[in-house]
Parts: C-alpha cells; structure tokens; sequence
C-alpha cells in the first residue's frame, strides 16, 4: 500500500505539471501566449523551482485523516532525447513527515519511464505514452483562449518587466487534459474532474517573451481515487512554478540504481 499511495502522490504531481505542459499589431493576452508558444517549441531545455500544496482527506476501513500535503524543489528538462528530473522534499503536516524524493521521467521510444526513489529504495514503473499527448513541449495549456485576460499595469520580478495574464480552466477542459494524458491513468486510476475548476495566473517577461512564472489552483467538490481500500480525495491543489533558465542544460544522467530498480505496475506489484 505504500508503494500504491507514493504513485498515486507522483500521478497527481505529474499531473499538475501537465498542465503547465501541453497547449495562449496589439498587445493582447491570446497573442503574448502564441507567442511565447512558439518560442517554447524551439526550446531544447528548462530549469524551473516547483511548489505544490495539496490538502486531501484519506480514508481506510472507515476512518479518515486530513492531510495538508507539500512538495517544493527543482525541476530540469531536457527534451531530445526527453528527460526530466525532479528533486523535492515531501512534507505532511498531520503526520510530521518529511521525505526526499528524486524522480525521472523519460520517454523512450513510445513508453513514459518513471523512476522514483524515497529512502534510498528506487521504483521503476512504465506506461505508454498517448500519441495525442506531446510531452516534447512545454507550451502553456490555458483552456480557452477567450477566457484569458491582461492585466492593465505589469509587474516588476527579479527577472524584470512582466505582463500579467489570469484565466479559469474549466473541469471539462481538465478532464481533457487527463483524458489525453494516458500515461498516468493507471497511476491516478478513475478521476473525475468535471466538478473542479483551475484559476492560473501566468506571467510573461516582457523583454524576452519567457514565461517567467505560472501559478495554478484547483479547487471544487474534490477529486478522489480509491486504491487497495484507501479512498483519496484532493479538495485544493495548487501548483506554482517559477522558471530558472532556458536552454541552459546540455543532458541529463539518469543514475545506475535508478535504471537496475526493479519495474513495479499500477498496484504496487514488482513485474517478473
């Protein structure tokens, strides 16, 4: 069960990254996201700081526990040949946990190979990537387009002059998102996200183009999963990823223990 639970924590994390991933003469917030698209899509690779916040309700044999989750630290991509790596510190406020955990993500050939380590003990787990999922992108996925509104003034952040951009995704749009996200359904199992809404406020440098900074939040009637009679449900979780630099990582080494871990499915069950 443990195993079961620390993948339904990374399907949720890696989703959350999906939808900073994915698919935005006068200045409007359609044309500064087109056009940072398109810088995107010659990008060959990314730093960025990464903080979520969860807070979820777990339940077993009747009893239930309220959990406010937190993961913050570094991720990098590098996208030919793809790879990313997260490195985060886990901390559970109920239980006064805290825990390191470092992860790959690489696509080889039409597989997503996830590799995550906790406590010196690495896990191994591979699904097939979607072929409407390109994951060779990091192109921002804001819902529709008309929904998406400039700010007046724009903001001063350490990286300079920023134009501030809001919006609302839809559950319906996000429910597209996993849909098309088949990698992590077997992690994340049956969700429904037509109940949630994502509130996103994206900020673009204005001297480069960059995204310089994208929270996101969701938040509704909740988001549950069921797993080997443990009922998880997510009522918030925000996402907030501030970027480092761009094409600033030349490749990125997965390490030897990682690749010898033993290969595990959906429920926890080490694959012969």
């Amino acid at each position: 069960m443990k195993k079961k639970l620390a993948w339904l924590l990374v399907g949720t994390m890696v989703f959350g990254t999906t939808l900073l991933g994915g698919c935005g003469k006068k200045v409007t917030a359609q044309s500064l996201v087109e056009e940072m698209n398109a810088k995107l899509e010659n990008t060959k690779s990314y730093e960025a700081a990464m903080d979520m916040g969860m807070s979820m309700n777990v339940e077993a044999e009747g009893v239930g526990m309220d959990i406010d989750l937190s993961m913050a630290g570094n991720t990098e991509t590098v996208m030919d040949p793809m790879i990313t790596h997260m490195d985060m510190t886990m901390d559970m406020s109920l239980l006064g946990l805290s825990m390191d955990m470092d992860m790959y993500l690489q696509i080889d050939g039409d597989q997503a190979i996830t590799y995550m380590g906790m406590a010196g003990e690495w896990m191994k787990t591979s699904q097939p990537v979607s072929d409407d999922m390109n994951l060779n992108n990091i192109t921002v996925n804001v819902g529709d387009p008309a929904n998406l509104k400039l700010a007046e003034k724009t903001e001063t952040l350490d990286g300079g002059e920023a134009y501030v951009i809001t919006g609302t995704i839809s559950g319906a749009e996000l429910q597209d998102v996993l849909a098309s996200a088949e990698s992590m359904m077997e992690v994340l199992g049956e969700v429904d996200l037509t109940s949630m809404q994502a509130d996103m406020t994206l900020w673009i440098y204005k001297d480069t183009g960059y995204p310089a900074s994208m929270e996101v939040v969701m938040s509704g009637d909740g988001i549950s999963t069921e797993a080997d009679g443990v009922t998880i449900s997510i009522t918030e979780l925000s996402v907030v990823t501030d970027y480092i630099g761009f094409d600033t990582i030349d490749s990125i080494e997965i390490p030897e223990e990682a690749l010898a871990a033993s290969e595990i499915d959906a429920n926890g069950m080490i694959i012969e």
